[in-house]
């Protein structure tokens, strides 16, 4: 039979990494006969969540195995959770496994924990009601992503990342990829890989910067190029092994279309509307605005490490129409809705008053005195009843979708050059070049977001 195992909160701030235990766990259950049928799921809840210990992921096997060799198989699972969940330092793993025909009961809890915070008590009640089995230690919370990962929506786990792990000698040293390396596999294999660097802060992005087992991870929209694409890299250690993980990352799917007055913290937001008075820099180089949509105003944060899609919204005027993708967070002035992307819409036309032009020579004129109207002093040309002309103003900036940094970039994000064509470009697009309408229709403290 087909069982889905959900594997999720084996990690803490100090250590471990759930893809690890469940890459461990993998190889656990096929030394007893179980038959991996797809790449095991990396699945990405609710990045807002307060109780997330880094990027919120959740694991799920999907094995074929005997139903007599089932009760083995899930022991396995408990015991390689048990040997290496941080359970020291406030882990508290949960493990669930679902036969075929329960995912059906469990995709509406996935799409829930990846756009909205659920209980813990939600989850045990779908497990005691559908599982063929579940367990969780201590407080239990990891049972949330044990339950919510086995329901994924097969139709979003449409990309895929290669992790490799380190020697457990090394876990807790330092990493080194060799940046060079790390852009010449971005132009071997940048049409099937993303986020690899960084090149408007010049940073490797392949590596986390946690004391966890993970060595590096390479996203891409094809399992079978990931193993060529790390055997190019250069690495200051070798790997001890790696694994291909199916993924929702780089979908967009936590964003739910929203009025102002609809916003909730901790939730994710796509809020259409118009930008009230100026953006403005603040403490930090963060920069902040306002946007209406005549349901009410929200502040938008746009923090100092996203880079220069800060320079687009300084840039912005009142009036002008905007889609703001982000994290809707509570502050104590009010909910913010921190930017991830940024649509520019519709651009106010902006004029600036000038003297008008000689019509004999094309000089710029000169006045005459108060009520006198403009004089050209090239060739004596007077219109006593001349005056000021609105000229436009160039904006420095036009409709389309703006992106932050890699770095800045949170799991869940659809990078700009994935939007654009399933044939990514190796070039990578800047955070001033935007999207151009009409093609594909389609922070500071979120950095702390780790990238595992």
């Amino acid at each position: 039979m087909r069982v889905y195992i959900g594997i999720d909160d084996t990690d803490s701030p100090k250590g471990m990494c759930t893809t690890y235990v469940a890459a461990r766990a993998l190889r656990a259950v096929e030394g007893l006969g179980a038959k991996a049928f797809d790449y095991p799921w990396l699945v990405r809840l609710n990045p807002n969540c307060p109780y997330k210990t880094r990027g919120n992921a959740a694991l799920c096997l999907p094995v074929e195995v005997d139903r007599s060799d089932f009760p083995k198989v899930w022991e396995a699972v408990i015991d390689v959770v048990m040997e290496l969940a941080d359970l020291g330092n406030g882990a508290d793993p949960g493990v669930a496994a679902f036969a075929e025909e329960a995912r059906q009961h469990l995709e509406p809890f996935y799409y829930k924990a990846v756009r909205e915070i659920v209980e813990v008590e939600e989850a045990l009640e779908l497990a005691e009601r559908y599982a063929l089995a579940h367990w969780r230690h201590g407080e239990g919370r990891g049972i949330v992503g044990a339950v919510a990962a086995p329901g994924a929506d097969i139709n979003t786990l449409s990309t895929y990342e290669l992790l490799a792990y380190r020697r457990r000698e090394m876990w807790g040293k330092e990493r080194w990829v060799d940046p060079e390396s790390v852009i010449r596999m971005d132009s071997l294999f940048g049409d099937c890989t993303f986020d690899n660097f960084d090149y408007e802060k010049g940073e490797v992005r392949l590596t986390p910067h946690t004391p966890c087992p993970v060595l590096l991870g390479i996203r891409g929209t094809s399992p079978e190029v990931l193993p060529e694409a790390l055997s190019v890299l250069v690495l200051g250690e070798p790997y001890d092994f790696y694994q291909v993980f199916r993924t929702n990352q780089a979908t967009d799917m936590h964003y739910r279309p929203s009025s102002v007055s609809e916003l909730r913290p901790f939730t994710s937001a796509v809020v259409r509307g118009k930008v009230v008075g100026r953006p403005a820099i603040g403490p930090g180089g963060h920069v902040f605005f306002e946007l209406e949509d005549g349901t009410g105003r929200v502040k938008v944060a746009v923090y100092e490490p996203t880079g220069s899609v800060r320079k687009v919204v300084l840039k912005l005027v009142e009036g002008d129409l905007v889609e703001v993708y982000g994290a809707v967070k509570p502050k104590p002035q009010g909910l913010t809705l921190n930017l991830e992307k940024l649509r520019v819409i519709e651009l106010r036309p902006l004029f600036v008053s000038r003297a008008p032009r000689c019509p004999a020579c094309g000089r710029t004129m000169e006045s005459a005195g108060r009520g006198q109207g403009y004089r050209c002093e090239r060739c004596g040309y007077r219109d006593p009843k001349a005056q000021k002309v609105p000229v436009p103003v160039e904006r420095g900036i036009s409709p389309g979708t703006y992106e932050v940094a890699v770095s800045a970039r949170r799991h869940l994000v659809r990078p700009l050059r994935l939007e654009l064509s399933h044939r990514i470009t190796p070039s990578p697009l800047s955070g001033l070049r935007p999207r151009e309408e009409g093609r594909d229709q389609q922070q500071h403290e979120e950095q702390q977001d780790q990238r595992h």
